[in-house]
């Protein structure tokens, strides 16, 4: 943030019963997915900067914060943009979020640790009113991240998976997400199910491009099944994707030509 424009603060950390019923929502337990409408994305546009300096992430639960805003956006709302940010203050309070809106006026959210109090923080900055298919989604693979059983890590994925089913939410990153993680998933079981994994995989591709943990789950399904080639394809694509990848993606291609 800048010297010049101090932001407004904003304390949120609700209760326990606080955090299942922020701004009107519930949890992802308390919804059928099926029962909710879609509404209109938001008019406003926002940018949403996610604290990644260390105690926001590894000390205090944030590190899948970024990750959670994207689940909640619905698909092609450009006014939106989220990403990363270096330190910004109250530490102790954090995980902490800075919205700064067209205007460049800023308001700066603490405690945002969970896809509730996301989703709430989005409302409020961004004036929109999202669908709650996307927070059952969000909550659904937030929880799914944080278990370390690949079948209930599975279960979980499938219900984030049917609560975006709509076809106006099949192009959501929620979806995309959910299907990458949940091949990742399938992969760990015992047996695994490389084909169901292949399937997620691939779709999860399709509708995120440019995501470059969808094409590295792809490549490791396609290893799983023998198919080294479409596995080297899906590194190649990964590394295109995802630049920061492209050392590892030469070593891992390098590998399996050699199978």
């Amino acid at each position: 943030m800048t010297d010049t424009h101090r932001p407004e603060r904003l304390f949120i950390m609700p209760s326990a019963r606080g955090r299942r019923c922020l701004l009107g929502f519930l949890v992802a337990s308390d919804v059928a997915a099926s029962a909710v409408a879609l509404r209109v994305p938001p008019a406003k546009r926002c940018t949403i900067k996610i604290c990644h300096n260390k105690d926001c992430t590894k000390r205090r639960g944030g590190e899948m914060l970024l990750t959670t805003f994207r689940d909640l956006l619905p698909p092609d709302t450009s006014e939106v943009v989220v990403e990363s940010s270096g330190c910004l203050s109250q530490c102790g309070k954090g995980p902490n979020v800075c919205c700064i809106d067209a205007d460049g006026k800023e308001k700066l959210y603490f405690g945002v640790d969970d896809a509730t109090t996301a989703s709430a923080v989005l409302d409020v900055a961004t004036g929109g009113d999202y669908p709650i298919n996307l927070l059952v989604a969000a909550t659904s693979i937030a929880e799914a991240e944080r278990t370390t059983s690949p079948s209930k890590k599975e279960k979980l994925l499938t219900n984030a998976i049917k609560a975006v089913s709509d076809d106006r939410l099949q192009s959501s990153f929620a979806h995309a997400h959910a299907l990458f993680l949940r091949a990742d998933a399938q992969l760990d079981l015992s047996p695994p199910d490389i084909d169901g994994a292949v399937a997620d995989a691939e779709l999860a591709c399709k509708i995120t491009p440019r995501e470059g943990k969808a094409w590295r789950v792809l490549a490791s399904a396609h290893e799983a099944s023998g198919n080294f080639k479409a596995a080297i394809d899906a590194l190649r694509e990964c590394a295109r994707a995802d630049p920061s990848f492209s050392t590892k993606a030469k070593n891992e291609i390098e590998r399996l030509a050699n199978k």
